[in-house]
């Protein structure tokens, strides 16, 4: 008769605990994607999707993504953006929380018509939230 043994690992609460903790200090460091960097890609998924026919048309995209038309043309105007402003905010990263730029804000960017302008309201906003225009 053969007896096998086998070593069982114990973890205190006391250690599960320090190491959830510092599962969660290293989650709160790591630097994901902005919610405007998010939310602008899917404006333009969704403009692909419109040019593909994959839509009808506005009001067929809000239906099947949950969103009012409203909401879905202040989605989709952050397209109109100038090119080198939407490369910059698809770079950002922030971690979890700690967002500066806000939709919000890249709305009064994108608000204006010229592109001049967008770049000149964008420097602001950029310079107001880096801790130079205080």
């Amino acid at each position: 008769m053969s007896t096998q043994s086998e070593t069982i690992a114990f973890t205190t609460k006391a250690r599960a605990h320090r190491q959830r903790a510092a599962h969660r200090r290293e989650t709160l460091e790591m630097l994901a994607p902005a919610a405007v960097a998010r939310r602008l890609a899917l404006a333009h998924r969704i403009a692909r999707d419109i040019e593909r026919g994959l839509y009808v048309d506005y009001a067929d995209v809000a239906r099947r993504h949950g969103l009012t038309r409203a909401r879905l043309s202040q989605l989709m105007d952050l397209t109109l953006l100038a090119p080198d402003i939407q490369e910059q905010v698809l770079a950002l990263q922030y971690k979890p929380g700690k967002e500066a730029i806000t939709e919000r804000k890249l709305r009064e960017v994108a608000a204006a018509p010229l592109w001049s302008e967008q770049r000149r309201r964008w420097g602001q906003t950029v310079a107001a939230v880096s801790g130079g225009g205080r």
